[in-house]
Formats: C-alpha cells, sequence, structure tokens
C-alpha cells in the first residue's frame, strides 16, 4: 500500500486549481514554441497544485525552491462542501487550457501528460454532481486514520520544517470540524455512512487519543528534535513542549470532536447495504471502479474476468494437488526460508535483477506501527518520498498482522512495499524523468496493481519448495479475487449478507467469514479493486506481449516498457503498447 498516494487524494479532493495560459512565464525576446508553452503551463500548474496544501508540498518535493516555489500558505487543505462545489468550474477552465495545446506540436512525453490530464479532469467532472458520495473517512485510508502516520514522518530538514509542522498542529482542530461539517452534510442528504462503519472509525479515533501524555507522535516528534543539528538544548526543549501542548490540546480536540461529530450523526443513514442502495450510488460506485482500477471495461465484464481468474485458482491448486496430494495440508505449515525483513529486501535485491531493469542504489529504513494503530493499519506500507529525495524510503511492518505461516506472510509483503515493488517502481519512475506533475495524480490501479502483481511474482523466487509456493500463490490470488468479486456484487449489484454468504458457500466458504467479508467491504468501496484489478490488467498486458511476440517476448524489456510508461490508466497504456509491441516486433 502506498499511503501517500491515497492521501493526497483526499487532500486534493476534485481541488485542482485554476491557471491561466496567459501567465505561462518566459523570456519575452523568445517566442515559444507550442512545446514550450506547454512545458511552462505544466510548471506552474505543477507549482500551484504542489502548493495547495503544506502537506502535499512537503511530501512531494524536499526543496520547493529548487522547483520556483518560495512562498507558500501554510494550511491543511480546504474539505468545504464550498470548495467541492466551486471545483467544477475550475476543472472545466483547467479542460480548455489543456485542449489548447496541438498535440500534434508536443514531445511524446508532453502527449502522454496532456493525454493524462484530460482524462483525469474529464473523470472528476463526470461525477462533479455526486460529490456528496465522496467518502473522507474511512478505517484504512480515511483521513483520520493516515494523518498521524504522515504527521509522524513529517521530515525536519530545516527549522522552517519544524514551525511549519506545529503550525499544522496547531490546524487540525479546525480541519477537522470542516469535515464534520461535510459528514452532517452527507446526513442531511441521507449519505450518511452506516452505523456499524461509524462505530468502526470512532473506536479507532478513541484508541488514538485514549493517553494522550504518552502519544507515539510525541516520542517520535522528541526523536527528531533530539536528533536535529543546529538546535540549542533550550530550543529543543521548547519545541518538545510545544510539540506535547498541541498534541495533548489541538490534536486530542480534533480527534474528539470526530468522535462527538459522528456519534451525534450515527442513525441518520438510510441504508444498510452498499453504495448501490443509495439513488445514484450504482453510477457513483462505476466511477470509483475507473478511478481506483485504470480499467475502462463494465463492472459486469470485470466480475467475469474476476470469476475466471477464481476458477483457474482453483484449477491450478488442483493441479499441484494431483501430482503432491501433500502438498495443499503442508502448505501453510511451511514457513518462507526468511523472516528477517532487512534480509528478504536485500535477497528480494538480488534476486530481480535478471526480470527487471536497474535502478539506482538507495536507502531504506524499516519502521513498525505503533501498538495503538496496529489494529485498524495495513499489514505493511510504503512511505513516499518527495520527487527529488527518492534516496531515502521507509516501510512501515504491522507486527499484528503480518504473520509468515498465516495471512500475510513477510516476503511476499516487501516484495509488494520494496523490491520490485512501490520503492523499486517509485524510484524508478523518478530517476528516469518523469514529469514532476505526474507525482500529483494518484492511479492506484497501476501503482497497486503492479505491486500486487510483483507480489505474486516473489513466491516464485522466494526459495520456498516450488510446489508449496505455487499453492500459497494461486490461494492469495483467489483470496484478494474474491474480495474484489465481492465488492463489485455489494455495491454495484446490491447484494445483502445473506447474498454474499450464499456466494461464498459455493466456493466452499463458511458464513462465519460471510459476515466479515460483508462489513469490510461496506466500510471503504473499491478498497480492493486497486490491488486485483490491477493485477489482473497487468497479467492481461503481459499474457497480450507473449501471443504476440513469441519467443521474441522477453520478460525484463516488458517490465521496463511498463515502467517507463509511469503510472497511467490501462485503457492509455493498452494503446501505446501497440506501438511497443510494433518495434519490438521490426526489432526481432
Amino acid at each position: 500500500m502506498k499511503i501517500l498516494s491515497q492521501f493526497r487524494r483526499l487532500l486534493c479532493l476534485l481541488l485542482i486549481g485554476c491557471l491561466l495560459l496567459s501567465g505561462c512565464a518566459g523570456n519575452p525576446a523568445h517566442k515559444q514554441t507550442v512545446s514550450e508553452q506547454f512545458d511552462s503551463f505544466l510548471e506552474e500548474l505543477f507549482q500551484e497544485e504542489a502548493a495547495s496544501d503544506t502537506i502535499t508540498l512537503h511530501y512531494t518535493l524536499a526543496y520547493p525552491e529548487n522547483y520556483g516555489i518560495t512562498d507558500y500558505e501554510l494550511t491543511l487543505g480546504d474539505l468545504t462542501v464550498e470548495a467541492m462545489e466551486a471545483s467544477g468550474g475550475e476543472l472545466t477552465e483547467l479542460r480548455e487550457q489543456l485542449q489548447s495545446f496541438d498535440a500534434s506540436q508536443l514531445t511524446r512525453e508532453q502527449k502522454l501528460t496532456q493525454e493524462l490530464l484530460l482524462d483525469y479532469v474529464e473523470t472528476e467532472l463526470s461525477v462533479q454532481d455526486l460529490y456528496l458520495y465522496t467518502e473522507i473517512l474511512g478505517p484504512t485510508t480515511g483521513y483520520q486514520a493516515q494523518l498521524p502516520i504522515v504527521l509522524a514522518e513529517y521530515t525536519f530538514r530545516t527549522r522552517q520544517d519544524i514551525e511549519d509542522y506545529l503550525g499544522l498542529l496547531e490546524q487540525s482542530d479546525d480541519l477537522f470540524a470542516q469535515i464534520v461539517a461535510f459528514e452532517e452534510e452527507k446526513s442531511r442528504a441521507g449519505l450518511f455512512m452506516k452505523d456499524s462503519v461509524a462505530d468502526s472509525i470512532i473506536g479507532q479515533c478513541s484508541a488514538f487519543i485514549e493517553d494522550p501524555e504518552n502519544n507515539y507522535m510525541i516520542e517520535v516528534f522528541d526523536d527528531k528534535i533530539a536528533s536535529f543539528e543546529g538546535l540549542t538544548e533550550a530550543e529543543k526543549e521548547t519545541y518538545s513542549q510545544r510539540n506535547r501542548t498541541l498534541i495533548t490540546t489541538e490534536v486530542v480536540a480534533a480527534y474528539q470532536s470526530l468522535i462527538d461529530g459522528l456519534t451525534a450523526l450515527k442513525g441518520t443513514g438510510t441504508n444498510e447495504g452498499g453504495l448501490a442502495g443509495y439513488q445514484d450510488g450504482a453510477w457513483y460506485y462505476e466511477y470509483l471502479v475507473r478511478v481506483k482500477t485504470g480499467s475502462d471495461d463494465s463492472v459486469e465484464e470485470l466480475q467475469a474476468r474476476t470469476e475466471a481468474v477464481l476458477e483457474s485458482c482453483i484449477t491450478g491448486i488442483l493441479e499441484v494437488a494431483m501430482s503432491n496430494p501433500e502438498v495443499v495440508t503442508k502448505a501453510y505449515e511451511t514457513a518462507f526460508p526468511l523472516s528477517d525483513p532487512e534480509e528478504i529486501l536485500e535477497d528480494l535485491i538480488g534476486k530481480i535483477d535478471e526480470d527487471f531493469p536497474e535502478i539506482p542504489e538507495v536507502g531504506y529504513t524499516i519502521k513498525y506501527v505503533h501498538p495503538s494503530m496496529e489494529e485498524d493499519s495495513s499489514p505493511a506500507f510504503y512511505m513516499i518520498p518527495p520527487i527529488d529525495d527518492t534516496q531515502n524510503n521507509v516501510i512501515y511492518i504491522n507486527r499484528l498482522q503480518t504473520d509468515d505461516t498465516t495471512g500475510n506472510p513477510l516476503y511476499p509483503t516487501l516484495a509488494h512495499e520494496g523490491y520490485p515493488g512501490h520503492l523499486y517502481q517509485n524510484v524508478y519512475a523518478y530517476s528516469n524523468g518523469l514529469a514532476p506533475i505526474r507525482s500529483l495524480l494518484s492511479y492506484p490501479g497501476y501503482t497497486e496493481g503492479w505491486a500486487t502483481y510483483v507480489e505474486f511474482y516473489s513466491y516464485g523466487i522466494s526459495g520456498m519448495d516450488p510446489a508449496i509456493a505455487e499453492v500459497r500463490r494461486q490461494d492469495a490470488i483467489f483470496s484478494l479475487g474474491m474480495c474484489a468479486y465481492l465488492d463489485m456484487a455489494i455495491h454495484h449489484d446490491g447484494w445483502e449478507e445473506a447474498d454474499a454468504a450464499e456466494y461464498l458457500a459455493s466456493w466452499g466458504i463458511g458464513d462465519d467469514m460471510a459476515e466479515v467479508l460483508y462489513e469490510v467491504m461496506l466500510e471503504e468501496p473499491g478498497l480492493y479493486l486497486s490491488y486485483f484489478i490491477g493485477y489482473m490488467e497487468f497479467m492481461d498486458l503481459r499474457d497480450q506481449a507473449e501471443s504476440a511476440l513469441g519467443d521474441a517476448f522477453a520478460l525484463k524489456e516488458f517490465h521496463q516498457f511498463l515502467l517507463d510508461m509511469g503510472p497511467a490508466p490501462f485503457y492509455v497504456i493498452e494503446a501505446y503498447m501497440t506501438d511497443w509491441l510494433a518495434s519490438q516486433q521490426t526489432a526481432a
């Protein structure tokens, strides 16, 4: 899971700023070409968007002055209804500006960026009137879940970074008041969440502020201040005290206001099921599917493709079992050969050279989710570094939810988060000159799909017995695919818990899992689609390439093509792959 890609999307919620084409900078004595004008336009667009809120700026750029950003407003962003309503006009203006550039006068990379920005704008405009269907909160990817981690990882490079961080803490209460106001507006429209989901978020917030004086954000801040060079001991003590005061007052008050707001709104929800239970819910879900997967297939087509993969997984497991009946029994009694995170990552780095292009050597740090956040956090996640500081990477591991023989085994989990997953893909993209503006566009189908694709690839290089590794790989694919199918059936087709139980029973899965999975799907619609549909799209692209190229297919070159494209919707990648296949065939 890439935590900042989700967080940035929440912060920039439909808030693409206005830029006037006439404002593009340039030498008045030099008449710019269309290509140069477009570069100037993208530069200003990036500056405007990167500085739209301070967390986005800080996590996008380590040194914003090198990108022309020397002055910015200290803000956590604007999540008001008024801002969401106003975004439609801003998006329309941005579309007109993008369309004013003649694509035939642009380079290949510029054309791709123009195409992606236009697609992004059109997709957001398609649901402009349904902004109240947006959910800012959620047990896993919600604002309240990610904010503590994002703030805890806020890097202090300068004294100004420390002041900015403390200034953001001072604004937390105001921003949470905006969130509560937005939830109240959703309630008036009959779109407030189910009570059980509200209870989950309330419980999470309560656990976070249960012991304010020992909140882990205080401990993390004190450690960073203690090692910060250039401060006197008195200054360090002053900063630590300011942080402790803000955490125990402003931040605690912010989370308490959210607890109180959600508690007051409980019982106002009008729908106990998925999005399909709302008037425009199925339509909004179709938008979510497109955004989260990058696929332009209909939900019905994705369901059919998913069921085909599920059947293939069962067939694959049976084929292994027929040749070696004991394998299935032993599969989850057998641990992966490596269990130390550092050893696993070094092992992966040494084994992927044959199938993946080289990237610059970078550093990484393994950290562990604080016990107070373990229950609701992902098994692991990668903190996206600034695009101008990919040398320093952080991977968090949730010890409560990673287990080598059941649940989430650590070896493939670190392949997902590290090499050749999120860390590797992110470093590759920005060490090869990906346009800065693209760092602000979220394509979870590509990013999570790639990480899931290489996660399943890693079973084959783990050193585990090949037959056991294959059984576990197929079982992992099946489990993820089942969640994705249920997500679509619940939110698009209107399945109730009994429908989910009946479907699971057809695959030999008991009723006890139906209740758990049904609740999980209700909490965050589309959460599993980015992973599974994204994985499925990558596998389809690979199958197409292997079929077209035959003996000329080279896995390493295929991976390089995908990585060179950078995060994008699959329906865009497919068009570019046609040209790539033609070039490969010519070379062969």
